[in-house]
């Protein structure tokens, strides 16, 4: 059944024309679950390259991709979900929403240049490396250009028939991850597709649509409050599949299957099923979970209030610490995998820790949120408003 409601805005955020009031839930704790499994496992993307390879890194390493995407389907059904029935201004939506994205690229963009110099090959130790390092989004945080541009597609975004236009966004995502690996590439769309690809929204557009309409159709609708298993067990079941299905599907004998790999994991054609399918399973298992309260309801809830900090921070803070604990990394399995958990969890608390120092400072800006000393964990993010991102 659905968590209580209160009413809403009633204006429409494209046009400023008037709507209808739609009811509006308490808030979405299904978001904040949802955002809190995918900052765990951005960490986890990285700390699979520390150990030796082996098939159950690479295995974690593809199933972990499901993070990005997660926080493009966040990002759509958030901005509907907080401004789907309120008057929107353009110049104060964008500069608060660039606020949250592109001035924490410009603060940390020349930080991990400076980073990367000193501890790794990239950048290159040239002006040109510098420059194709920042072209190329300046490392993890090339995630922060591509999400301005779903702000700038959500002014013009259709206010009808959203699963519609969901159903044919997610068409065209797939179509144009399928060309990617199979297609004839011209000079110029080469480089376009291939090396830039998941710079473009158009590749992710299928996520941002759905969520869209889900945030709206949340708006109304609410989410579940009590935990139905026949529901869940079949969420659970196709995560399972679909996860199978990351895997076990290879694109080696593609034209350009070279790409599959790095940053073009995430453009996988069988991507969206496995993203959508961990939405829906938190979506019936967030709510409950959280109402429970305790240590772990707090933990997520400092998690997703703090994930953008511990997306920027964590590479930082992962490479200290796995300098220190290299020994226990590199013997191979199964020691290396006692290492790797130390890794992801020591990188995940100290990210946090580091994110809600830097918060209590004018370095907040930075992180993209206003200063805040220090509170009771997880009262903030179980606002619909700080939710959103």
């Amino acid at each position: 059944m659905p968590v209580r409601a209160r009413a809403a805005g009633d204006s429409n955020p494209a046009d400023g024309m008037t709507e209808p009031a739609a009811p509006r839930p308490a808030r979405l704790q299904s978001a904040v679950a949802l955002r809190a499994l995918a900052t765990v496992f951005v960490v986890v993307i990285h700390t699979t390259h520390w150990p030796p390879s082996a098939s159950l890194f690479d295995g974690l390493d593809t199933l972990s991709r499901f993070a990005v995407p997660a926080f493009m389907l966040l990002t759509g059904v958030l901005l509907s979900y907080q401004y789907g029935g309120r008057r929107l201004s353009t110049s104060d939506f964008l500069r608060r929403r660039f606020s949250r994205s592109l001035v924490p690229w410009l603060a940390w963009a020349p930080v991990y240049a400076v980073f990367g110099w000193f501890f790794s090959t990239d950048p290159q130790h040239s002006v040109t490396g510098v420059v194709n390092f920042l072209i190329y989004g300046a490392g993890h945080l090339w995630f922060l250009l591509l999400i301005p541009q779903m702000y700038l597609v959500y002014l013009v975004w259709p206010r009808r028939h959203l699963w519609w236009w969901a159903a044919g966004a997610l068409a065209l995502q797939t179509a144009l991850c399928v060309y990617r690996l199979y297609g004839p590439m011209p000079i110029g769309v080469d480089q376009l597709f291939l090396w830039h690809g998941f710079q473009l929204l158009a590749f992710w557009i299928g996520y941002f649509a759905v969520g869209v309409a889900a945030g709206r159709t949340l708006l109304g609708r609410g989410e579940p409050s009590q935990l139905h298993w026949l529901p869940v067990v079949g969420a659970a079941a196709v995560v399972a599949i679909s996860g199978w299905l990351m895997i076990a599907v290879s694109y080696g004998g593609a034209p350009h299957g070279d790409f599959q790999v790095g940053t073009g994991a995430f453009l996988l054609p069988q991507e969206p099923l496995f993203v959508l399918a961990i939405a829906v399973l938190v979506w019936l298992v967030g709510g409950p979970l959280l109402s429970v309260g305790g240590p772990m309801a707090r933990g997520i809830a400092v998690l997703s209030d703090n994930s953008l900090g511990i997306y920027i921070l964590h590479p930082i803070v992962v490479f200290a610490i796995g300098r220190q604990i290299s020994g226990l990394l590199n013997p191979g399995l199964p020691l290396s995998f006692v290492g790797f958990l130390v890794l992801t969890l020591g990188g995940l608390v100290a990210a946090t820790l580091a994110s809600l120092l830097l918060r209590a400072t004018p370095l907040a800006v930075s992180l993209g949120v206003s200063r805040r000393p220090p509170s009771r964990p997880g009262a903030r993010a179980a606002s619909p408003r700080s939710a959103a991102g």
